[in-house]
């Protein structure tokens, strides 16, 4: 009887931990394709990324920044277009998108860093990442989650600008 009941609960465990990892883990070619993922048309988010080389250089100097809040309503801005910032997709969706009124794609000597911040005391457990928003050369999109999956967070972006000798 014992063995039983042991048995019974070793299967239950399995089969929530299963449950649990399935709920954030998506089939391929289904994972996150939803309003705001940044997608280009005809890709899929499950297609691996292409390796590139970059036509400029950054130079490292912090030139725009701005502070973003978790319903992507702008706490503060340096540099940064107001009216093409905001929050993309449904609530929970942790897309964001920054716009900057220049093109600030990757390939163009633009880098950019995002940090997950509770922008004020307290902390976070969220991590940010970014990249060229896809129709939209003059913004970043960024992508914010936990471990439990896609979460809104407010977070601060850093844009770096190019080599002084870029176009």
């Amino acid at each position: 009887m014992k063995r039983t009941i042991w048995i019974f609960l070793t299967m239950a465990v399995v089969l929530i931990g299963l449950f649990t990892v399935s709920r954030f883990t998506a089939a391929p070619g289904q994972s996150r394709n939803v309003a705001g993922a940044n997608v280009p048309a005809g890709q899929s988010l499950s297609e691996p990324l292409p390796d590139v080389t970059l036509q400029y250089e950054t130079s490292g100097m912090v030139w725009r920044t701005a502070a973003i809040n978790a319903d992507g309503t702008i706490a503060s801005c340096n540099g940064c277009a107001p009216s093409d910032t905001f929050h993309l997709g449904a609530a929970g969706t942790g897309f964001y998108q920054v716009g900057f009124g220049i093109d600030v794609q990757a390939n163009q000597g633009y880098s950019r860093w995002v940090q997950a911040d509770t922008l004020q005391a307290g902390t976070t457990d969220a991590y940010c990442n970014t990249a060229d928003r896809a129709g939209d050369a003059t913004a970043v999109w960024i992508n914010c989650q936990n471990e439990s999956g896609p979460v809104d967070t407010p977070f601060f972006i850093y844009l770096a600008r190019p080599k002084p000798n870029v176009p």
